[in-house]
């Protein structure tokens, strides 16, 4: 008897919602704890620890790309496992609520902080109408800018409700998301060797770039400001 498994029983039985449903929720949560290992694998213990701070840092907000990989590339951390660590955390995250959304809904912890990413990603929706015409290069800026309610669960969340395919939201979420982390590791990479040469030179585009920063928030919140005024009540 051939006992050979078929491309077909192979279908079949992911299609199998007993087991589907648990790979989808288990798999992407099981990424986490997996970079956190790999870590300890090959980090000195005392650094390990530094980098897990850093790392649990970014799960809690105001903290995001902008401020955890600097502060890893400062602590001496190569960029590339920076890029790779931030960027794999992303994955996991999207993976968990592109996979399940409805499903985390119902968690109590989780379910209030997508329903809080849900009520971003419908005012970021109606302040910026023309992101339901360029979805897919819209999403893929959402999660690039480190703006505050930006990254991969709101983006996740955001692509959900512009009613993209969970494959199109994936692919989008984790370009920015990939694009962002080498922007901000190569950056501060850069900058660091620059200080390293020139401190004063390092010093003053550091201070060009806070400037540029905050002359940009500034007129995305004026931005903001003149589309609720013209908004009609």
């Amino acid at each position: 008897m051939d006992h050979t498994q078929k491309p077909g029983n192979w279908k079949a039985l992911l299609a199998n919602p007993y087991l589907l449903v648990p790979i989808k929720f288990i798999l992407p949560l099981a990424i986490i704890p997996a970079v956190f290992a790999a870590l300890y694998l090959i980090e000195p213990y005392e650094r390990f620890l530094i980098i897990s701070g850093l790392l649990a840092a970014y799960f809690v907000p105001p903290a995001g790309k902008e401020t955890i990989i600097p502060l890893a590339i400062l602590a001496g951390y190569p960029w590339w496992l920076v890029t790779a660590v931030i960027f794999l955390l992303d994955v996991a995250v999207t993976l968990f609520v592109v996979w399940n959304f409805d499903l985390a809904l119902k968690i109590p912890l989780i379910g209030r902080l997508l329903e809080s990413g849900m009520t971003i990603g419908r005012n970021y929706t109606e302040s910026q109408p023309w992101l339901r015409r360029f979805s897919t290069i819209g999403l893929i800026l959402f999660v690039f800018f480190p703006l505050q309610g930006t990254g991969a669960m709101n983006g996740s969340i955001l692509g959900r409700l512009l009613g993209l395919e969970k494959g199109r939201v994936l692919t989008c979420v984790c370009t920015g998301s990939l694009a962002s982390c080498l922007t901000f590791a190569l950056g501060a990479d850069v900058l660091l060797g620059v200080y390293r040469e020139n401190p004063t030179l390092g010093i003053g585009i550091l201070i060009g770039i806070v400037v540029a920063l905050v002359a940009a928030i500034a007129g995305w919140r004026v931005h903001k400001k003149r589309l609720r005024e013209r908004t009609p009540r």
